[in-house]
């Protein structure tokens, strides 16, 4: 038999991400069976305790009822407290001939970028010891890889993703390539998170325009800046031309910040959603997705955001109907849950 841990809140909202939500239904079409762990709702240091020892008797009854010799995938992080069950886990695997896998979809090893932050999660939270207590982890590409080798992790256990997988409800429209020199620029847009759409007014985009996606956007537009609102995560129809820019952070000169830094080490979400539109990208040089970008030929590297325009100046249509055909490589496989398949089967 094959399981699925996730989350969701007892309010029926699900805390899962679309990544998440993807990830249980390619896995539920493979015979995997989806167990939900219900999150109590709440702040305070009370309700944190009290998360403890209900999630522990929702996990006890959930190995006491699995068949011995299972197969668990736990879709990481699987919340603030699951570090506390380590060695419950460990015991269990054991006791029952249990094979589990841990998928990381953030490592808070990589995403805190305060001294004291990486002190907790190394030493007292020791988020290493929690993974090491999985037969197999599967990560997200070589540099996260490497991080967590660095951290303690056994090198044994380590299959890399690649790239998430991004379904999509029915079929996309089919681009008609006459609107190729845009970029296009989706998800949370606050300052906060992308502070550098902010500063795109300043940008010479003499030759190409900017179409942004999302929420949390209460900033300028113009003909050449246009907001075009939010979509269902789950039908992005109306992205088909273009090349989606995966770039985080306060600065248009580098990406920057907490979210910037957390480039170099994990594969963006929306960079599946790019794939899976058929679009090519645009990416920071010193971001994990990089050297795929460059093996692939799916778009370009840039050292900031001042170079975008001379890369439209310069190109022609066939120069994007080549990227747009090699983006279809990979599009068929995120949009048929490839990657994530590919990775499990490592983990036999």
């Amino acid at each position: 038999m094959k399981y699925v841990f996730d989350i969701k809140y007892e309010e029926s909202y699900t805390a899962t991400s679309k990544a998440r939500e993807d990830v249980n239904k390619i896995l539920a079409k493979e015979g995997y069976s989806i167990i939900y762990f219900n999150m109590k709702k709440g702040n305070s240091s009370f309700d944190l305790y009290k998360n403890i020892s209900y999630i522990y008797k929702q996990m006890k009854k959930a190995f006491d009822d699995i068949p011995i010799k299972s197969t668990i995938v736990f879709q990481y992080p699987f919340d603030s407290l699951s570090y506390k069950f380590s060695k419950y886990i460990s015991k269990k695997k054991h006791e029952r001939s249990l094979k589990t896998i841990v998928l990381i979809h953030d490592l808070n090893l990589i995403r805190t970028s305060s001294k004291v932050g990486k002190f907790y999660y190394c030493h007292i939270i020791k988020e290493h010891k929690f993974l090491n207590s999985f037969d197999k982890i599967i990560c997200h590409n070589e540099r996260m890889k490497n991080y967590l080798l660095e951290n303690g992790v056994s090198k044994n256990k380590i299959i890399k993703l690649k790239l998430f997988d991004y379904l999509i409800e029915g079929k996309s429209s089919k681009s008609q390539n006459n609107d190729f020199k845009k970029l296009v620029i989706a998800g949370n847009l606050s300052k906060v998170k992308a502070g550098y759409i902010y500063d795109l007014s300043n940008i010479d985009v003499s030759n190409y325009s900017i179409e942004l996606y999302g929420i949390n956007y209460d900033g300028k537009t113009s003909d050449k800046i246009i907001y075009k609102g939010s979509f269902k995560s789950n039908n992005p129809s109306c992205i088909n031309d273009g090349f989606g820019l995966i770039w985080d952070g306060s600065s248009c000169d580098k990406c920057d910040g907490n979210f910037g830094e957390y480039l170099k080490y994990n594969n963006p979400h929306k960079f599946s959603l790019c794939m899976a539109c058929g679009i090519p990208v645009i990416v920071w040089k010193e971001s994990a997705l990089a050297n795929m970008v460059k093996k692939n030929e799916i778009g370009y590297v840039v050292s900031n955001l001042y170079e975008i325009d001379d890369i439209f100046d310069k190109m022609t249509c066939d120069d994007y109907l080549k990227l747009k055909q090699n983006v279809r490589k990979i599009q068929v496989k995120v949009l048929n849950g490839k990657f994530l398949l590919d990775a499990i089967e490592k983990c036999r």
